[in-house]
């Protein structure tokens, strides 16, 4: 039987490719492809569509559109190294129970082939490599195949750090020692995040992408189709964007308020400016700087191992082939785009219904 796995790493689409299998989880079967749930509540919504004609066209909830993730997490907690299981996914059973019902929906269903898509498996090298082999001896009969996305530091840190927020930490500007912390972790050194895999998957080709790759083939969904090698049926309905990163302009504002505010008064500013920022009049996000010409020559340096690793996996000259544009920097500075930004929200900040974030919103913005 045929593994698929997708890696990650984060925000280079992943919740695309989840939302898009889980919705098309019954039709996927019957095309000989299973996307497994992992616990009865994705068992359950399979059977009400099946049966009952449920709505698909709603929001699926987190445990069955991001479920392997939620694998992926009770594995990294039960390790006991400290990994907390978000609060998203708790309540989800135990990881042997999660591999049962995943075996129960291969003997039953027998499929050509299964996918597991969770970009929290890009943190098992890191955290406890023993969890990659636990991943692949609970499926010993399988052929496996393992896809990871990466995206160029410069253009992935400032997506991921704003990521953070939605987990309610308190971080340091990029520009001002929050870069130099991701230096020696998967979100930077790439090799952290793919060796274990390498290495136990000696014999298996990792199909590694730069995410402007993915871009260029139609988008994640496309791409991981592709790149899967598996027969998909057509007519498929489509995903649903799930995790829409926050605008660079709005991202001192919002980081901001996790250290000035409690943490949820500071969610509730977050929500508004995710929701507010396709509204505004704001720069390309892409073109602003987040980290200033000497951050970025002390990146560019850091990362040639890192890169040099890939490069070699891949068998390539330079996976990044414009690695050199990390030394570039980008035309519209942060605070710039930052004080621009706060003369818009300060005209929507009564529709905060938070009152005290709503008050410090208005005090933030006030004479931007």
């Amino acid at each position: 039987m045929q593994f698929v796995l997708f890696i990650g790493q984060h925000k280079v689409g992943s919740s695309s490719i989840q939302d898009y299998m889980a919705r098309n989880y019954v039709r996927l079967v019957q095309s000989g492809i299973l996307y497994p749930m992992i616990d009865a509540e994705g068992q359950t919504m399979v059977l009400a569509r099946q049966i009952m004609g449920y709505d698909m066209d709603q929001s699926l909830p987190m445990n069955i559109r991001e479920g392997h993730n939620a694998l992926a997490y009770r594995l990294l907690y039960e390790t006991g190294k400290g990994i907390e299981m978000p609060e998203y996914h708790r309540g989800t059973p135990r990881s042997h129970q999660m591999f049962r019902t995943v075996k129960k929906q291969i003997e039953y269903l027998q499929p050509e082939a299964v996918i597991l898509a969770g970009e929290v498996f890009s943190q098992f090298g890191a955290v406890d490599p023993s969890l990659i082999r636990r991943m692949l001896d609970e499926f010993p009969d399988a052929s496996f195949r393992v896809i990871a996305t990466l995206r160029r530091p410069d253009a992935y840190l400032p997506s991921w750090h704003s990521q953070r927020l939605r987990y309610g930490e308190k971080i340091r500007p990029l520009n001002a020692g929050g870069a130099a912390e991701y230096f020696p972790t998967i979100h930077f050194d790439y090799r952290h995040m793919l060796q274990g895999w390498v290495e136990e998957l000696y014999d298996t080709e990792i199909a590694l992408r730069d995410y402007r790759e993915v871009l260029a083939a139609g988008g994640s969904v496309e791409d991981f189709k592709e790149q899967s090698c598996l027969n998909f049926p057509a007519n498929l309905e489509t995903y649903r964007e799930k995790n829409p990163s926050l605008h660079r302009a709005l991202a001192e504002t919002g980081r901001l308020a996790f250290h000035e505010l409690d943490q949820i008064e500071a969610f509730s500013v977050l929500e508004f400016l995710t929701e507010l920022g396709p509204q505004l009049d704001l720069p390309d996000s892409a073109q602003i700087e987040m980290f200033g010409t000497e951050v970025r020559r002390q990146m560019f340096d850091a990362f040639q191992e890192p890169h040099r690793y890939i490069s070699d996996l891949c068998d390539r000259d330079q996976f990044f082939e414009d690695i050199d544009e990390m030394l570039v920097t980008l035309p519209v500075p942060q605070s710039e785009a930052s004080r621009a930004a706060k003369a818009q929200i300060q005209r929507h900040a009564n529709n905060v219904h938070a009152p005290l974030a709503r008050d410090w919103l208005k005090a933030h913005c006030n004479g931007a």
